[in-house]
């Protein structure tokens, strides 16, 4: 009896120990992971857009000016010679050709007076030799030197008188003689300053702009523009443009044209506006560009997706600015969540406006 009981207990012991076996394993197959699942799909971003439709576009330019008089020369001397009189006043209007001064001339004037006895002597000689050349007297060759001796007298006579000419120097134009700079008797020379001459009939006004406004400027366009010390504003017109850029300040030099304003002086400085109009623009709101280390981009919503879309810019104006490239009539373009979106990126349409 007693020998039966260890059996009996390990009997016992062993079915207890299948049960928890048994147990064990069932409670690892029903805590083991079924198989994966897909993951559920990211969901789509709501989003603003605008269609972008060509539309005319005028903005207002500003830049910085200098008035110039319609005509503007230095009067000074061609010689090196002594001022003998003065015949304008300064501040005085004066017409073209009018005397303003005089030079000494005295040493010229007696030259002259010398080749008129040489000539009168050469015309004579050249008289004499073709009287004997008829007659056999005289060769061919002292023919030819008569009459050669009479054209270089003719020649220096011409050159003294154009020398002459030079004492008297005239008004070139029309116009208000500036301030005298020196007095009779004083000795000049080609680098002395007399005075200036200005013909402020009219104005013009030299300013610059940007290279990138060349398309938009022309000649016959409109300005407005002030002057320092003056409330009022004033209006030209555009004359001419230069035709190139000036490479260091990659601007375009304009000269625009002041008619009929009295009391502006040439030299003052001028604050311009210049309307420059676009009749096909593309623009977008200025909020829906995104600044990158690659230039600028602007997302377009394309079949449901995220399009990123890098553009060349061009005009601003207050809340718009106008696209050059990147671009086309009909996009749509995204205003709103776009610190979350990115390229290819699943999107809804919210709410479409017009741009305007």
């Amino acid at each position: 009896m007693i020998r039966r009981l260890p059996l009996a207990l390990g009997a016992i012991f062993g079915l207890c120990a299948g049960g928890s076996w048994l147990w064990q394993s069932n409670s690892e197959k029903s805590a083991a992971p079924g198989p994966a699942t897909a993951p559920a799909a990211a969901a789509a971003i709501a989003v603003e857009v605008v269609r972008v439709e060509p539309e005319p576009l005028e903005v207002q330019v500003t830049a910085t000016g200098s008035l110039l008089g319609r005509e503007s020369v230095q009067i000074v001397s061609e010689l090196s010679r002594r001022l003998v009189k003065v015949h304008a006043e300064e501040g005085t209007q004066v017409a073209r050709g009018d005397l303003l001064f005089e030079l000494d001339g005295a040493d010229l004037v007696a030259d002259l007076a010398k080749l008129d006895v040489r000539g009168r002597l050469a015309r004579a000689t050249l008289d004499r030799t073709e009287r004997l050349s008829a007659e056999g007297l005289s060769n061919q060759q002292e023919l030819d030197l008569a009459r050669a001796r009479v054209d270089e007298v003719e020649a220096d006579r011409r050159a003294l008188r154009v020398t002459l000419g030079k004492t008297q120097i005239r008004a070139p134009f029309a116009g208000t003689l500036g301030l005298r700079r020196a007095s009779e008797g004083a000795w000049l020379t080609p680098s002395t300053l007399l005075a200036t001459l200005q013909d402020t009939s009219s104005l013009k006004l030299d300013f610059t702009l940007p290279e990138r406004y060349a398309a938009a400027l022309g000649p016959g366009g409109a300005f407005r523009f002030r002057v320092e010390g003056r409330s009022e504003s004033y209006t030209g017109r555009v004359t001419a443009v230069e035709p190139s850029v000036d490479p260091a300040t990659r601007s375009l030099l304009v000269r625009g044209v002041v008619e009929g304003v009295p009391g502006l002086y040439p030299g003052s400085a001028a604050s311009v506006e210049v309307p420059l109009r676009v009749d096909q623009a593309l623009l977008v709101p200025a909020i829906a560009v995104v600044p990158g280390v690659e230039g600028r981009r602007v997302f377009v919503a394309d079949a449901g997706r995220v399009r990123s879309v890098k553009v060349e810019l061009g005009f601003r104006s207050a809340d718009r600015v106008q696209v050059l490239s990147g671009l086309a009539p009909g996009d749509a373009v995204i205003t709103s969540n776009l610190l979350r979106l990115r390229e290819d990126a699943a999107v809804t349409l919210a709410a479409e406006a017009a741009i305007r």
